[in-house]
């Protein structure tokens, strides 16, 4: 176990060691998150019965201090490699965030662009129509005038040949309107 391993050896009486052996020689445990480890109660737990004296909490220290560097220097040495990449990704955050003020403005412009042409073209076109509409209803409605006109000359002709006396109109309706 790493308790018996870390209570023989001491970074004062032995050469120190490579940094894979340090790493390997802890426990799996020690690499979990830290909810699911308590450090100082492993240590605890692997206190020896006899002999815990200045020497042993002396290279309990000096071994944990070992590894505790050899961590915070891989972590360093991680971060360091990781940087141009965080450079990298920051600049093309600020790219994308210029990029979509850009893409704003012109939506903007673009709206405001739509509105105009909306007031210059849409309205008037939509203007034209209804006066087509228009023109074509009364167009309609002239040529059934016309029809009506039509029909009361050839029934006027048609009484007057044969001696005949005009009816009288009908009268008005009482709404004034037409029937």
């Amino acid at each position: 176990r790493w308790c018996t391993s870390m209570a023989s050896s001491s970074s004062h009486s032995s050469p120190p060691q490579p940094e894979s052996e340090r790493l390997a020689g802890l426990p799996p445990e020690y690499f979990l998150p830290l909810e699911d480890f308590d450090a100082v109660g492993h240590m605890l737990q692997c206190l020896p019965e006899e002999g815990l004296g200045e020497s042993y909490l002396a290279a309990q220290l000096d071994q944990t201090q070992d590894v505790l560097e050899e961590i915070n220097s891989k972590l360093s040495a991680r971060v360091m490699r990781s940087y141009g990449a965080f450079v990298h990704g920051m600049a093309q955050v600020q790219q994308l965030k210029s990029d979509l003020v850009l893409t704003a403005i012109q939506c903007r412009a673009a709206r405001k662009h739509l509105s105009r042409v909306e007031t210059g073209t849409v309205n008037p076109g939509l203007n034209i129509l209804a006066r087509l509409r228009r023109k074509r209803a009364l167009a309609e409605l002239l040529s059934m005038v016309d029809g009506l006109r039509a029909l009361t000359s050839e029934s006027d002709e048609l009484c007057r040949l044969l001696g005949v006396a005009k009816p009288p109109p009908p009268p008005p309706p009482a709404d004034g309107q037409g029937p």
